[in-house]
């Protein structure tokens, strides 16, 4: 039983606990199929038992921002923006949390290539022309979907672009794919 305070209200730490269980029971029923939970993912958990903690998930953050050459930003500029990377890289590290972490070189040195009847089409340049381009990614491993927004969040690029938060479903590790199929 819950335990109460003088006013008969459950203590704000289990209402708060309360709240979550009842938004993940939530989108557990609006997730896709029914059988992606955004916290827990591919199948959800089997029983419900909070205390118990919940498997590692994998996610991927997508650092996607306005592309800027050295000179656009300024050597200052360009300094800070490193550093900034460096404190976030080895805070996620410290953590033990940090699986990879990568930087992209500009757009203007990606070549995309594609299959058209048959035949391959090599392309320079990026697919799609946008404002905002990939600009990196950070492989983490964290309990949830929650933990994964919160580092997402700390990532230095979210000030001037867009960090997508993605599950990782499967991946090539010592000669065989693991993890659950992308595709259902």
């Amino acid at each position: 039983m819950a335990t109460l305070s003088a006013t008969g209200r459950l203590l704000p730490r289990l209402e708060g606990l309360r709240r979550r269980m009842r938004i993940r029971l939530w989108r557990r029923r609006m997730s896709i199929g029914g059988s992606f939970d955004r916290h827990q993912g591919v199948g959800g958990r089997q029983g419900l038992d909070i205390m118990e903690k919940g498997p590692i998930m994998r996610y991927t953050l997508l650092l996607q921002y306005p592309e800027m050459t050295a000179e656009d930003l300024g050597p200052e500029a360009l300094a800070e923006g490193m550093r900034a990377f460096d404190v976030y890289a080895k805070a996620l590290d410290e953590a033990g949390v940090l699986r990879s972490a990568e930087v992209l070189h500009p757009s203007a040195a990606t070549t995309t290539v594609r299959v058209r009847d048959g035949h391959p089409v090599i392309q320079d340049g990026p697919f799609a022309d946008t404002r905002e381009q990939l600009g990196g990614t950070v492989v983490i491993e964290v309990d949830d979907l929650d933990a994964a927004i919160g580092w997402a969040q700390q990532a230095p690029s979210v000030a001037w672009g867009a960090v997508e938060v993605r599950p990782v479903a499967t991946r090539y590790v010592d000669g065989a794919w693991q993890g659950a199929s992308p595709v259902r």
